[in-house]
């Protein structure tokens, strides 16, 4: 079966995902020694340059549901008609990619939907805050993070992937309806895939008490520190160290996970041209 990883990256008026996803490539081409199959879903161009790192190229289907839109998730429902492989590991845009994951594809093929639940500090700590995630604690929803998750073309995948555009297309009465006070004042792929999740009773074959798949997810506020000691903009508090081999550090711990560093303008041009180099681009 074809595998491979999917990146949904729409620019904005302010940010420019496809260059994101563009450094997101590199990092899996260089670092995935097995699965390294990588495609792109946008209707945004595309540079020459970029498209020798996608295996694959996809135009969004039907029309864009975000092209009004600043945050750019109204279109995150169509990962299952958007994908070429029969299995597929969606990511942000926003990540890199630093060691070999490659092992964890047998793991994962083992479910039909497998989503990450338990994502990680930058020091390998599982996350304990719910700052950001109060609707899925008041609402006992599943702790889906859309940043990285796998599925495989198959029946309960169509369902979940269904389910999701039913709430997308609908979400502000979904939300009234199922959700308490904490409810979102805009629709939120997290929480939409999450009450896909609860409202089909597919809990248990969406998660895992298993360590992967996991990521470093770095908002500030999820590092496990008091919050006096770290700036919301966490690269104002923690540097980086970012090697000529494309290892880097971030404080004083190395990373081995997918990292998702959320602030965007971390990624700079020499972090880019490193990752070029490593694959000889």
């Amino acid at each position: 079966m074809s595998k491979g990883y999917l990146i949904l990256a729409q620019n904005s008026s302010s940010t420019d995902y496809v260059r994101m996803a563009y450094a997101l490539a590199l990092s899996i081409k260089g670092t995935q020694l097995g699965v390294n199959q990588v495609a792109i879903a946008t209707n945004d161009e595309v540079p020459e340059k970029y498209k020798t790192v996608f295996d694959h190229i996809v135009k969004i289907p039907w029309f864009d549901h975000a092209k009004n839109s600043t945050w750019k998730i109204e279109n995150t429902w169509k990962f299952y008609y958007m994908t070429p492989f029969e299995e597929t590991v969606v990511l942000d845009a926003d990540m890199l990619f630093p060691t070999d994951i490659s092992y964890w594809w047998d793991v994962l093929s083992s479910k039909d939907v497998w989503a990450t639940n338990k994502p990680r500090t930058f020091r390998g700590e599982v996350i304990t805050s719910t700052k950001y995630r109060q609707v899925h604690v008041s609402n006992d929803l599943p702790h889906f993070y859309i940043a990285f998750f796998y599925f495989k073309k198959s029946d309960l995948a169509t369902e979940l992937f269904k389910m999701t555009n039913i709430i997308f297309d609908n979400w502000e009465r979904f939300y009234y309806t199922y959700l308490d006070e904490t409810r979102p004042k805009f629709n939120s792929g997290d929480v939409a895939y999450a009450l896909a999740i609860k409202l089909l009773g597919i809990e248990n074959e969406c998660f895992d008490t298993n360590s992967i798949p996991t990521f470093v997810h770095m908002k500030s506020a999820l590092q496990n520190i008091d919050e006096k000691y770290i700036s919301e903009d966490w690269t104002k508090s923690i540097p980086t160290y970012f090697t000529e081999d494309c290892k880097f550090k971030i404080g004083n711990y190395e990373q081995y996970l997918p990292f998702h560093y959320q602030i965007k303008e971390w990624l700079t041009d020499d972090m880019i041209n490193k990752l070029e180099r490593k694959i000889d681009l």
